[in-house]
């Protein structure tokens, strides 16, 4: 059994690590400032971008638009935003429904110009974020999908998160090779 998932072919992500995620995932927490070093460190023809998690719910949904927002208004600050809104959530108890959740971590994150960017987000974002998702096959998080052919997640190392990077890098080298 190989330790990845090979899926099929999406060409305009074979130069991208897209990395799933959702705020409610501990593991998610847990990896953020690992993938965020990870994924700077590709190389200098790829990027990596997250993905948030986005199905047909109110958490799934807030959180996702929410993510978007930032990513419009203050695309420097998304990290610290991320990081933000996991504290708030695992460690704070705050509910990822509540408004009030997303505005805290907002403010935590020092986000600029976030409420015109919240109105400006679409439901087209919201829409294409979850058909990546199923385009992949995604099924836990954290997960990241590799060149457009690969899928991997923590599951596939039992949680040892050095051999998850390895296995990362690994899968970056194999994709290139494409």
């Amino acid at each position: 059994m190989t330790p990845f998932k090979e899926v099929q072919p999406q060409p305009d992500d074979a130069q991208r690590a897209l990395i799933f995620f959702d705020f409610g995932c501990p593991v998610c927490a847990e990896y953020h400032e690992r993938l965020v070093a990870w994924g700077t460190g590709l190389p200098r023809t790829w990027r990596a971008e997250f993905v948030p998690v986005t199905l047909p719910s109110k958490e799934s949904a807030v959180g996702a638009r929410a993510f978007f927002a930032v990513a419009a208004a203050d695309p420097a600050k998304l990290s610290a935003f991320m990081a933000a809104a996991y504290r708030r959530v695992h460690q704070g108890g705050m509910r990822r429904s509540e408004p009030a959740m997303w505005r805290a971590a907002v403010a935590d994150a020092g986000v600029r110009g976030f409420d015109a960017a919240w109105a400006s987000v679409s439901q087209r974002q919201l829409e294409e974020a979850m058909a990546k998702l199923l385009a992949y096959g995604i099924n836990a998080t954290p997960s990241i999908a590799i060149g457009g052919r690969f899928v991997i997640t923590p599951d596939n190392t039992n949680g040892d998160a050095s051999l998850f990077f390895q296995l990362a890098n690994g899968m970056v080298s194999k994709a290139m090779s494409y």
